[in-house]
């Protein structure tokens, strides 16, 4: 067959690049899901690869990421603890109303924030691995509906 195809475009060696230049092209056609899944696996390796990167190209700012997790989550740990602490004083209370309100505020503060202390506590614990969580809870908080 080679043979034939080649005295039709000159040579050998041409009718064989045909044939390779052809069924590549059907392959290329299909994609099938062991391409894909491989196509996934390089993505996910490919980020992994990026935020390790990051992580060794910022290894100067671990106190600063440290430090602002601490704020974050003590900030919010703080407004929680204080709102219960102020709704079980409301009860040994003479007059409950103000600290009931406080506790409210306090609770509800922490509460927008849960989303945001997610996030902190995910990049800042989780790794790689939470890089898809991480972008859901930043959409949740932000109130967008994808992140790029």
């Amino acid at each position: 067959m080679f043979g034939f195809l080649g005295s039709l475009f000159g040579s050998k060696a041409a009718g064989e690049r045909i044939i390779d230049g052809v069924s590549k092209a059907a392959d290329k056609l299909f994609y099938t899901s062991e391409e894909k899944a491989e196509d996934s696996a390089k993505a996910r390796s490919k980020g992994y690869q990026v935020y390790m990167k990051w992580l060794e190209s910022t290894t100067g700012s671990r106190l600063a990421r440290r430090f602002i997790a601490l704020m974050v989550t003590g900030l919010w740990v703080v407004e929680h603890v204080s709102a219960i602490g102020l709704q079980i004083a409301s009860v040994f209370s003479l007059t409950p109303a103000n600290l009931i309100e406080a506790g409210k505020i306090l609770s509800d503060s922490a509460n927008n924030n849960n989303a945001l202390v997610g996030v902190v506590l995910l990049f800042y614990f989780g790794g790689p691995a939470a890089m898809e969580g991480t972008k859901g809870l930043v959409n949740k908080w932000v109130g967008s509906k994808t992140i790029k």
